[in-house]
């Protein structure tokens, strides 16, 4: 049986964190571990985690606060298992999940990283709810493979995944990118301008540092993993007064993402030195991944591949060509890649 690590990151989330823990605790098996990292937590953390310590299956890691990445890097180092499931101390898993993401894995073992969407609830506004479910929406799939996005991640940003808890990575995808953590800058770098014209608040770790799914989802992408998107809710996606993202306007959130991406995607250029493709790696790549299944999104994708192309190598003839031969690529039904 395929062995499944849950780690947990926590910071401050003392009045959720039980729900959290019990709601994986009670899907572990046989050698399955929960694996939770205290992210410096001031508030009642301590006292929650007292509980748990001990018991067979769970291990508690503290540390001085490093922030979400380092956190889920650590737990990540710590854990032993074959999949690893990452989870948010205020979200929880919905019943049957582990066992879905494990048969999952069990049936397809050339994928790298599995990705379910969520339940979206909790005590946010309405606005913030519709605005964090408009997002969601967004990054829906055709259910299953997804196909490689390591050209289109490297040079545009694109985020093919969900937010953490709906995330299961295999261990050699999880050692590559832990063998890269020392490049990897999780610092924001945001113009003070922006957060004002935005309404960003330059104080919260949103501001200050990229997230850590962000970073995880797109280095899974950039080392050229293959991705599985599970239709059926995984998690329950809680939205509350504490959400740093959802609490900002519309407009500030496109903000935030499209600076988010580009500084992401450059990192990752970098931290895993990666060599230019050619426009007909790119086109091939677009050939071959699964459709979003909004045509918003589905147009957006086009244009991280039109970008790609020009930051590929090629001469000015084949470069128009592979221009002109993206829009029909993402637009059709996608086809194994050659192995060419």
């Amino acid at each position: 049986m395929i062995r499944l690590s849950v780690v947990m990151n926590n910071y401050n989330y003392a009045r959720f964190l039980a729900e959290s823990i019990d709601s994986a605790k009670r899907q572990l098996q046989g050698e399955d571990e929960l694996v939770i990292v205290d992210d410096g937590s001031s508030d009642a953390s301590h006292e929650v985690l007292q509980r748990y310590e001990g018991e067979p299956g769970i291990r508690v890691v503290r540390q001085a606060n490093q922030g979400q990445l380092a956190a889920m890097f650590n737990g990540l180092q710590a854990a032993r298992g074959d999949l690893m499931l990452l989870l948010d101390s205020d979200d929880r898993y919905l019943e049957g999940y582990l066992e879905r993401v494990r048969a999952k894995a069990a049936d397809h073992p050339d994928v790298d990283l599995f990705f379910s969407t969520a339940d979206l609830g909790g005590d946010g506004t309405p606005d913030q709810i519709a605005g964090m479910q408009h997002l969601l929406d967004g990054m829906e799939l055709e259910p299953g493979p997804t196909g490689r996005t390591q050209w289109a991640t490297l040079y545009a940003g694109e985020y093919v995944g969900t937010p953490t808890s709906g995330l299961a990575l295999r261990r050699k995808l999880i050692d590559q990118v832990l063998a890269a953590r020392d490049r990897i800058d999780d610092r924001l770098a945001i113009d003070p301008m922006a957060c004002r014209l935005f309404g960003l608040p330059p104080e919260s770790h949103t501001i200050q540092r990229l997230s850590g799914d962000g970073i995880l989802v797109r280095a899974a992408g950039a080392v050229g993993g293959q991705k599985y998107y599970i239709a059926e809710p995984g998690f329950y996606y809680r939205i509350h007064g504490s959400n740093a993202f959802a609490r900002i306007g519309r407009v500030g959130r496109i903000y935030l993402r499209l600076t988010r991406s580009r500084q992401i995607a450059k990192l990752l250029r970098t931290a895993f030195q990666s060599p230019r493709p050619s426009v007909d790696d790119v086109v091939e790549e677009a050939r071959g991944r699964s459709r979003p299944l909004r045509r918003k999104r589905r147009l957006r994708v086009v244009v991280n591949y039109l970008y790609a192309v020009l930051r590929a190598r090629g001469g000015p003839i084949a470069r128009l060509r592979a221009l002109a031969r993206i829009p029909g690529a993402v637009s059709a039904p996608p086809h194994p890649p050659s192995k060419a």
